[in-house]
């Protein structure tokens, strides 16, 4: 497959070793790029690209800014933040950036963030192509171990949650990684029995054992043979007791 992508970075020598690291990969194909936010914007609203790899800080508008008005137009693209600044990890993650790579760039973690992308977008295209009309519906989820991408049982799932710039899933007595963000995860699931209890966890609520209250108004659920303890936001109870019919 290929992956139409747009680098936007303010600062050229950055944005030139980004393009250089991303184009060994023969699958990616850099369709334009831009100095600005703005003109990044204007790129994305005419190219329509499949990737867009970002600078968090720029002189008019931040990346942050720039994916939530890319959002606001419903213009499907996946993100990728580059940034020599990590405190700006979670706002990346709440705008539903699929990765997170810090400056100076290691090559190895760029090219692991860009697979992850791969990965996604193949999952996505052998959906569509596999499955026309959804005529088919399967109750597996496609989940890394390791090197090996293994098949899981939907109701065997306990938990999602995250975990620094990757989205782990505990199901049974085993621990996997998934190419999925939280929030598509969520979509991914709905109507099987998931709920997200907090930004951080989406819960499978025919695994929760017991329910107690926390702190400011908030309250704490154990799930699955482990007891485990995750938390239920206090904007998330109102929904969560609905669900449970309490």
């Amino acid at each position: 497959m290929q992956i139409n992508t747009i680098v936007i970075d303010d600062e050229y020598p950055s944005r030139e070793e980004l393009k250089f690291l991303i184009s060994k990969m023969p699958f990616i194909k850099i369709v334009g790029e831009a100095s600005s936010g703005l003109d990044g914007l204007e790129l994305v609203k005419k190219l329509r690209p499949d990737l867009v790899l970002t600078d968090i800080r720029m002189p008019d508008i931040t990346g942050i800014q720039l994916i939530n008005e890319i959002n606001s137009l419903g213009i499907k693209c996946k993100v990728i933040f580059t940034t020599a600044y990590d405190q700006y990890a979670i706002k990346a993650f709440e705008v539903n950036a699929i990765d997170y790579i810090l400056k100076p760039y290691d090559e190895e973690r760029v090219a692991k963030a860009i697979i992850r992308i791969k990965n996604i977008l193949e999952n996505k295209s052998g959906e569509a192509a596999n499955n026309p009309g959804n005529a088919v519906s399967l109750n597996k989820l496609p989940l890394w171990k390791g090197d090996k991408l293994i098949l899981v049982d939907i109701d065997s799932i306990i938990y999602a949650y995250t975990e620094g710039r990757d989205i782990f899933i505990k199901a049974d007595k085993e621990t996997y990684l998934s190419s999925h963000s939280l929030h598509e995860l969520e979509e991914k699931l709905k109507g099987k029995g998931f709920f997200r209890t907090h930004r951080s966890y989406l819960v499978n609520m025919n695994k929760i054992n017991e329910i107690s209250p926390w702190f400011n108004g908030a309250y704490m659920a154990k799930v699955g043979e482990a007891d485990d303890e995750i938390i239920i936001s206090k904007k998330q109870v109102k929904k969560f007791k609905e669900i449970l019919g309490i």
